[in-house]
């Protein structure tokens, strides 16, 4: 089969039956909640630990790497607006191997974040309310967690999307709150730029560092996902994601500021570091990142359980997966029963909680989805697709390929011998299920 048949292969097997009703202020605000989620509450502690007071360059430095990956997905989901997101754009570049392979290890990383921040929801809802701490509570509370979620996505995409953008408003709600009354007390000597003295040998961590600052980032070309039902794709999807990204960039570095001027050193490690933070201003406001940590990790919840069932979908409409999973509600135009089948996986994930080496995985495997998704960028350009009309060719697109194809070099040995081992046993895994499944040309 030729790389063009793919292609016009590919397009024939649009989203059909789907419904063009995302426009920019809901693709941006998906992506945005895709991006920030509980991550934002626990992870400046962390970074500070590794490179102290220089965190906010680490996202600024992550942020250009982030920043390059996106325009080149921008120009390929722009070229291929389908279902899938990056599992369409790579499968009409390179075939459908390698969408089959984008699509599970995108659905991978999305589905085990979804179920480890689902506890981390359950957890934040015990250390305010204890009566809910109960441990034999905890699978009632994920279950009623995740059906909310069902019948929120249950409904046409619109309606998914609009409350996708309320939760995204809701949860910067706290974070902002957080910025504009932590800036006031912040105490100028904890900004000063040294290396923390407890890391290894007296310097940064700096590689850990970076891991952390790409892993706050990931996610939001799982928001890309939807790309077959938002109106005007190729000029929406590069303006959303460009807005999107300021957006995370902004809030970000804010806080981590605001964070590090508060406390200082005692930022380096602690467990909720913006609680600790603001609790140094008042207690209660303490208590009130707590509540914004569950309203933010419940708007990533939301636009996870409302973006990655569209890779299930894609894969069973291409006949990788059993055809019940392509079908699409007649009257909402959804495909529920994808829906229904990545938050049941996603609950048994999350009861489970035998999955934080496999979020580890996932984390490299992102790395790799970024690397083939901006070859594929750069294959679709020189195929010339264009499936939804004429594209406006971004003239940074080879730098930025570049770019990040030098940082993914980099950050991929910065993991153990133990992690890639079990990254190519689910590769192997999901390679079996294609062979298994595909048919011949």
């Amino acid at each position: 089969m030729t790389a063009q048949h793919r292609a016009s292969s590919a397009a024939s097997n649009g989203a059909s039956g789907l419904v063009a009703g995302i426009g920019l202020a809901a693709m941006v605000g998906n992506l945005v909640g895709f991006v920030i989620g509980g991550g934002i509450f626990t992870l400046p502690g962390e970074i500070a630990a590794a490179v102290g007071a220089w965190a906010p360059l680490a996202y600024a430095a992550a942020a250009v790497v982030v920043g390059s990956i996106l325009l080149c997905f921008a120009e390929a989901t722009a070229r291929v607006p389908a279902s899938g997101g990056v599992y369409g754009f790579t499968a009409a570049a390179f075939g459908p191997y390698w969408g089959w392979l984008i699509g599970a290890l995108t659905w991978a990383a999305n589905i085990l974040a979804s179920a480890a921040l689902s506890n981390a929801a359950v957890d934040a809802a015990g250390a305010l309310w204890p009566a809910l701490a109960a441990a034999n509570l905890r699978p009632v509370l994920i279950v009623l967690l995740y059906a909310v979620l069902l019948a929120i996505n249950s409904r046409n995409i619109g309606t998914a999307a609009r409350f996708v953008g309320l939760l995204t408003a809701a949860k910067l709600v706290p974070l902002s709150l957080f910025v504009l009354i932590g800036v006031w007390f912040i105490t100028p000597a904890n900004l000063v730029l040294p290396l923390p003295a407890s890391a290894p040998g007296g310097h940064a961590d700096i590689g850990r560092a970076a891991i952390m600052a790409i892993f706050i980032y990931t996610g939001m070309e799982g928001g890309l996902s939807v790309a077959g039902e938002v109106r005007d794709p190729a000029r929406t999807i590069p303006r959303a994601i460009g807005l999107a990204l300021a957006v995370v960039v902004l809030v970000y570095v804010s806080i981590q500021l605001v964070a590090q001027g508060l406390i200082g050193a005692a930022l380096a490690g602690a467990p909720a570091p913006l609680a600790t933070a603001l609790s140094s201003v008042s207690p209660k406001l303490g208590a009130l990142m707590a509540v914004g940590a569950i309203i933010s990790i419940f708007g990533f919840l939301t636009s996870d359980a409302m973006s990655s069932p569209r890779i299930v979908f894609a894969a069973a409409r291409d006949g990788m997966l059993p055809r019940w999973l392509a079908a699409i509600e007649p009257r909402q135009h959804v495909p529920r029963n994808a829906v229904f089948a990545h938050l049941v996986v996603a609950v048994l994930l999350a009861v489970s909680g035998s999955f934080e080496t496999l979020i580890i995985v996932a984390t490299l495997a992102s790395l790799s989805v970024y690397a083939i998704g901006c070859a594929a960028a750069l294959r679709l350009r020189a195929l010339g697709v264009e499936q939804a009309g004429p594209v406006t060719e971004l003239r940074v697109l080879k730098p930025a390929a570049a770019v990040a194809f030098a940082a993914i070099a980099w950050l991929i040995p910065q993991s153990t011998q133990a992690e890639a081992a079990a990254l190519a046993l689910f590769v192997g895994v999901i390679t079996l299920l294609f062979l298994i499944r595909r048919k011949p040309d």
